[in-house]
């Protein structure tokens, strides 16, 4: 048994009052508007959910409604909490990535999913899937379902291939770094563009085009 008092709980019972102190700070001194009451004979274009969600929402402009807002965070939670069971060996606990490897492996896996995941947003926007395939006559299941489903575990799998092929020593661990890693970044790279880079009708634009009409 290791203990955390009083060394480790002092340093973070500091660490809460400092933050503290600096969203004080923060709400203080920085100007946070509000928008004006909601009208329901104007909406706002786009109208967006808090930042936390809006990599949901982001999904939505690329899938089935249930697929990106139940399925998928649903799955993504379930495959969190399976980690510990697929991987139970004790060597390299507590060691931030395992081994050089597996920093390795981590930032290439980041990377991957943030290249590819800008790729398929420029795609989407300008190109579309659905754009492309509805003239064919081609199934709304397969558009918004099947496809989004290959991508999502094609891609993942391609991963662990490729990681396998450039470090052949990678274990289960390290294959489970690499899903992580990419995983995060997909996050954040989400995040980002429903936060910052979709404008009215949820197209991408530049952050620095934001009008602030309506905020007081």
């Amino acid at each position: 048994m290791v203990m955390v008092w009083p060394q480790l709980v002092s340093i973070e019972f500091v660490a809460m009052l400092v933050f503290t102190l600096m969203l004080l700070l923060l709400g203080t001194l920085v100007n946070a508007p509000l928008a004006l009451l909601a009208n329901p004979d104007a909406t706002p274009n786009p109208s967006k959910a808090p930042w936390y969600f809006l990599n949901l929402q982001e999904l939505l402009l690329h899938m089935h409604p249930s697929l990106a807002g139940v399925i998928v965070p649903g799955g993504a939670l379930a495959l969190l909490a399976a980690i510990p069971y697929v991987d139970n060996t004790p060597i390299g606990t507590g060691r931030w990535f395992t081994s050089p490897m597996g920093k390795s492996i981590a930032w290439f896996s980041m990377v991957y999913a943030t290249v590819l995941n800008i790729a398929m947003i420029l795609f989407n926007e300008y190109v579309g899937v659905r754009r492309v395939l509805q003239p064919l006559g081609t199934p709304t299941v397969v558009i918004e379902i099947v496809i989004p489903i290959a991508m999502m575990y094609g891609l993942s799998h391609l991963l662990v291939v490729v990681v396998k092929r450039i470090w052949p020593a990678a274990d289960t661990r390290h294959c489970l770094i690499a899903l992580f890693s990419g995983f995060f970044a997909t996050y954040i790279v989400l995040t980002m563009s429903g936060t910052a880079f979709r404008g009215e009708g949820m197209h991408l634009f530049w952050p620095w085009d934001v009008t602030t009409t309506g905020l007081h």
